[in-house]
C-alpha cells in the first residue's frame, strides 16, 4: 500500500510490478508464473485494491491506486511454500521500489512474524491436503 495520504502512480506501479516478475494477463490483473518471462503455471496474482480490482494497461499513464492486493490461491501445481516465499519477496520488492508499506489482510503493517504466520498457514494447508489424499 502507498503511505497514508499517498497513491501509487500508474507508470511507476507498472514498472515495479514488471521488474519484480509480474506479468499482465487473465482477468486484467498481474500474475507471477513459474518462469519470470510469463511461462508456466500461475504461482500468485496481484490485483488493484480499488474495485473492480483490474488494471487497464492503455490507461496506466493517468492511473493511480492506493495499493495492490497479492494473493496465492491454493492448491497450486507447484511448491506452495516456495510460491508463498516468492510472493512475500515480490511484495517487499514492489513496496521498496515505490516507497510503500506491506500490509496484511487486515491492513496492519506486515512484520516478519506476520510473514512467518502465513508460511505456517501454507504448510498446515499442505499437511491437511496430504492427509486427505491418504
Amino acid at each position: 500500500m502507498a503511505r497514508r495520504g499517498e497513491v501509487f502512480a500508474g507508470p511507476e506501479l507498472l514498472e515495479a510490478m514488471v521488474n519484480n516478475g509480474l506479468r499482465y494477463g487473465d482477468m486484467d490483473i498481474f500474475h507471477r508464473h513459474e518462469s519470470e518471462d510469463g511461462r508456466g503455471k500461475i504461482l500468485f496474482s496481484a490485483a488493484n485494491m480499488v474495485v473492480p480490482g483490474t488494471f487497464d494497461l492503455s490507461a496506466m499513464e493517468d492511473f493511480t491506486s492506493p495499493g495492490i492486493s497479492m494473493f496465492l490461491s491454493l492448491p497450486i501445481a507447484s511448491d506452495s511454500l516456495a510460491a508463498y516465499n516468492l510472493m512475500a519477496d515480490t511484495a517487499h520488492g514492489i513496496a521498496e521500489a515505490l516507497g510503500g508499506e506491506m500490509k496484511d489482510e487486515n491492513r496492519s503493517v506486515m512484520t516478519r512474524q506476520t510473514i512467518e504466520h502465513g508460511r505456517q498457514r501454507v504448510m498446515e494447508y499442505e499437511r491437511k491436503r496430504r492427509l486427505a489424499k491418504s
